[in-house]
């Protein structure tokens, strides 16, 4: 018997492959995906729709632009996929029924593009990569028959593929500038000239190999709204009324095993805009509790400037809840959980405001007013202690700090000095001599004296 060689055998693998062909292994050592002939195209149970949107290639960050219009896309399926960096993919088989046919199907999702003023080109054909491949060749099919891609891909420049620049290249140099060109090589030559992903990615497009998508998850929220029957006047009657939403909310948090640390309470009124009212939890939280008690005391401290027909909670982005034990009994004996601190943090911010509590951040650097800022998360456990090789603190430092430094005249010295004399990099330069120095009442002061104006300044006070 006669046997043919493995260019021979190989070259004739990309057209159509009769059923039960035998396939005889090649002697390359390629992947097995690279070398092994393709199925035969069945029936397609998915259809992909390509949505190519050239004005946004330039944008420097396009996560943030494509996941607002994978929102847009939700409107049309239940699984869209973002094509990094100007694309999205859509499933459409199981809507076209819902929409009376897939033309009509197309021609709406393209409607929603021309809404939003943002042009598109488009596709859609029984795999990811073929509806992604003919869309940025700006080609506007519409194929649901997978035994017509290789047709149809034929003609689309092999620019459209996006593979890398290096790849591009030597297909240019071949002479290949089209799909259909570069199909009628042989398999075993372009694994191993190019790579195996190659012939991969030319099986996906033919719909002969799966190609699993991740799918867009938008995030999600509690958001729902209450309408009244007879508007409301008093704040103790919405705080009434409130009680039920912030009860489905914390079981809608419950049931995700997640929490929050935002709110907003919107107060719709018969005229004018709605009352806003922002809420900042110091911890991530879904206790029904801890959102009542929130809310009560941002409620009482509330002037509402006209009656309220209807309200709508909202929550923040949902964050994954830590795992921590509590005390079985500490509902029962009335002792204080975990939780006290948060609690405490977050009533203070409800009746002092959001800005009067907040945390401290340390930074390295050696000028004392520049060493710290505020931030608005707390942080319950000890703060991170800055490397004390960076900062060589000769003197103690004091509890409080003054907000400016004052002048005063000589003091009594205890200990010192210290020299700090830094920040010539950013304009606020300084260069003084610290001590610890005793006041005429006896408390214990960190003062400071400028080395050009020799002038003295206390900067803080230990307690």
């Amino acid at each position: 018997m006669k046997l043919r060689s493995a260019e021979s055998r190989t070259a004739d693998l990309f057209a159509a492959t009769p059923a039960r062909r035998p396939h005889v292994s090649s002697p390359v050592a390629l992947a097995p995906q690279a070398l092994a002939p393709p199925a035969l195209n069945p029936q397609p149970k998915q259809l992909w729709y390509a949505a190519v949107f050239p004005a946004m290639a330039q944008l420097e960050s396009f996560a943030a632009p494509l996941q607002k219009l994978c929102l847009h896309a939700h409107a049309f399926t239940s699984f869209v996929s973002i094509e990094p960096p100007n694309a999205l993919l859509l499933e459409v088989k199981g809507s076209v029924k819902l929409f009376g046919s897939l033309q009509q199907l197309h021609m709406d999702i393209d409607a929603c593009w021309r809404r939003l003023a943002l042009p598109a080109h488009s596709a859609i054909a029984p795999s990811t990569l073929a509806a992604l491949w003919l869309a940025r060749a700006g080609a506007a099919s519409q194929i649901e028959d997978s035994k017509l891609l290789r047709e149809s891909l034929a003609k689309v420049p092999v620019a459209c593929t996006a593979w890398d620049a290096e790849r591009l290249q030597t297909l240019r140099a071949m002479g290949v500038t089209h799909l259909g060109e570069l199909m009628r090589l042989p398999r075993a030559g372009l694994a191993r000239r190019l790579s195996p992903a190659l012939v991969l990615d030319l099986d996906i497009a033919l719909a002969r190999q799966p190609a699993p998508r991740r799918a867009f998850v938008r995030r999600e929220r509690f958001r729902e709204r209450c309408d009244f029957e007879t508007e409301i006047e008093h704040v103790a009657y919405l705080e009434k009324a409130l009680e039920p939403l912030i009860e489905r909310c914390a079981r809608f948090l419950r049931r995700r095993q997640a929490g929050i640390q935002a709110l907003q309470l919107k107060l719709r009124h018969r005229e004018g805009p709605a009352t806003c009212v922002q809420l900042g939890l110091a911890s991530i939280t879904s206790e029904r509790r801890r959102l009542s008690d929130v809310l009560c005391q941002k409620l009482a401290r509330l002037d509402l400037r006209a009656p309220v027909r209807g309200m709508e909670l909202i929550s923040g982005s949902l964050r994954a809840l830590s795992a921590s034990s509590r005390d079985v009994f500490a509902g029962f004996t009335g002792a204080g959980s975990r939780d006290s601190a948060p609690q405490l943090v977050e009533r203070l911010r409800a009746r002092l405001g959001e800005g009067a509590v907040y945390g401290v951040c340390l930074i390295p650097e050696h000028r004392p007013e520049a060493a710290w800022k505020r931030v608005h998360e707390l942080r319950l456990t000890a703060a991170a202690r800055v490397d004390e090789e960076s900062i060589d603190q000769k003197l103690p430092r004091p509890v409080w700090l003054l907000n400016e430094p004052l002048s005063l005249p000589k003091p009594e010295i205890i200990q010192g000095p210290e020299r700090i004399e830094s920040g010539w990099w950013d304009g606020k330069g300084v260069a003084r001599d610290y001590y610890v120095a005793r006041h005429a009442d006896g408390v214990r002061l960190w003062v400071f004296q400028e080395r050009q104006s020799k002038r003295w300044y206390v900067h803080g006070v230990f307690a």
